[in-house]
């Protein structure tokens, strides 16, 4: 019988334990666009450009905040010395651990950097 008590109760431990430690992620698009700016007929590509901003939580109290999506995109034109995005995709992703109650939500940039050709 205390065999039989000894198994249920690691039992419970364990499922208490994947409960607790779970994680639940989420990855929704948040907006395409062909470009930021408008193009002229003839440009150049200088690369593709990734960025992302994240705030943080942690027993759902803010301990941070994240850069807009437009500061994201004014960065990634700086990085590169272009004068528009080509190609944009906006997502929002986020996270939430059970255990501490940490959570994350982070908005990620995507696209091509291009310089218009005067």
């Amino acid at each position: 019988m205390s065999d039989i008590r000894l198994l249920v109760r690691f039992g419970c431990l364990v499922l208490c334990g994947l409960v607790l430690t779970s994680c639940i992620v989420s990855r929704h698009p948040a907006g395409i666009a062909a470009a930021t700016a408008p193009l002229s007929s003839t440009y150049t590509v200088l690369g593709p450009v990734e960025d992302s901003s994240c705030a943080y939580r942690v027993l759902f109290i803010p301990v941070s905040g994240k850069d807009p999506t437009d500061e994201i995109i004014a960065r990634l034109l700086k990085e590169k010395g272009g004068d528009a995005l080509a190609g944009v995709t906006v997502e929002h992703r986020g996270s939430t651990f059970a255990l501490p109650l940490v959570g994350s939500d982070c908005t990620i940039v995507k696209g091509v950097a291009v310089k218009n050709v005067r």
